[in-house]
């Protein structure tokens, strides 16, 4: 099925080697322009973009997010925010006293709210030839970025963006089969997941192999079990959204 839009969304890859040349005059803000016709729930547009250019600020960026070289590299990085402040100080407009950020949904709504202008803003991105490379990693030290970025109450960094020209075409990774993440209907049975997981397992020991990368064991199945193992050393994550001021209600008994 051919469709210029489709063709260019399925040819996405990482980028992780940056030229030394600037992004353009106005093209930041054509992205995150971009950015902003993404959907949003209930038109809260709960989320902030903050763009890092000064040398300093993202060396200092980079360093709480595992000091990835390319961040250090990349001429503009951006940060997205799920943010509720903005839409707080709008209730105290019209002198509204309950703010419902004690409830899951809340963190959810701006978070989701966030992620799809990061995704839009990537795609534009590519469209105009730069590479893209997202970085979870901003949410290791979610206070000293806090802290970095002087985000307020109710704002906390879901993720960055590293933006410039590439230095180096990237193989695109194979993405699980259609039929492990399409599901007609209803959810599968878990020994249907488990037969494309082990047929991905073989897919991803090439591709792996051919990356020199995780030569120990390649399997998708044995690597994705050692990430999902270290959720917990993100744990200051948890405490830092109750100090911004997202307390989760726990359930009745």
């Amino acid at each position: 099925m051919n469709n210029p839009i489709t063709d260019h969304i399925k040819n996405h890859r990482s980028i992780r080697r940056f030229e030394d040349r600037p992004l353009p005059k106005g093209l930041v803000e054509e992205l995150v322009t971009c950015g902003q016709s993404a959907s949003t729930s209930s038109n809260l547009q709960a989320y902030s973009v903050i763009e890092v250019s000064d040398p300093k600020r993202k060396k200092a960026l980079a360093e709480l997010c595992a000091d990835q070289v390319q961040i250090h590299q990349s001429p503009t990085f951006l940060v997205f925010c799920a943010d509720l402040n903005r839409d707080r100080l709008a209730g105290q407009l019209h002198g509204v006293e309950n703010f419902d950020t004690d409830y899951v949904e809340a963190l959810l709504i701006a978070t989701v709210d966030a992620a799809l202008v990061l995704q839009n803003v990537a795609l534009a991105a590519e469209s105009h030839g730069l590479g893209i490379c997202m970085i979870g990693a901003i949410r290791i030290h979610p206070k000293a970025v806090g802290k970095l970025l002087n985000l307020p109450p109710l704002v906390y960094a879901v993720a960055g963006l590293c933006l410039g020209y590439p230095a180096k075409d990237q193989q695109q990774k194979p993405r699980l089969p259609l039929e492990t993440i399409l599901h007609p209907e209803r959810y599968p049975e878990d020994d249907q997941q488990i037969n494309h997981i082990k047929r991905y397992d073989q897919t991803m020991v090439e591709f792996y192999s051919s990356q020199a990368m995780h030569d120990k064991d390649p399997r998708w199945s044995k690597v994705m079990a050692a990430r999902t193992a270290r959720f917990h050393e993100r744990a200051e994550l948890d405490e830092y959204l109750s100090d911004q001021g997202f307390h989760f209600k726990s359930s009745s008994p």
